[in-house]
């Protein structure tokens, strides 16, 4: 997970893309997109999880909020968030290739 610290938007890079928190969620290719709106059950849990202070852009009402903690998306959401199997997924096949583990390995534990 990277971040932008210094762009005019909440940019997040992960999982081999672009991640815009702008009103919503928005997710592109590259960091000029093209962007596509994305729904929140879709946004990984890893970036819901990233703490308030990484967003350069952070709403007015999260100043409220704890820096060192992530947004408190369900309160502003309705619904609860937390990771798919999908999710867990990606990012465990991310982990591994993080450390040069093909995915293959990775699934028998060889790496």
């Amino acid at each position: 997970m990277y971040y932008a610290p210094n762009a005019p938007a909440n940019v997040f890079f992960y999982a081999h893309q672009y991640w815009v928190f702008s009103n919503g969620w928005y997710v592109g290719p590259t960091w000029n997109g093209p962007w596509a709106l994305v729904e929140p059950q879709y946004v990984p849990q890893p970036i819901l999880g990233v703490p308030v202070a990484y967003y350069p852009v952070a709403p007015p009402h999260w100043r409220e909020w704890r820096r060192e903690g992530p947004p408190q998306w369900e309160s502003h959401s309705g619904r609860e968030w937390r990771e798919e199997a999908h999710e867990r997924e990606w990012r465990e096949r991310e982990e591994h290739w993080g450390r040069g583990c093909p995915p293959g390995l990775a699934k028998q534990g060889r790496c």
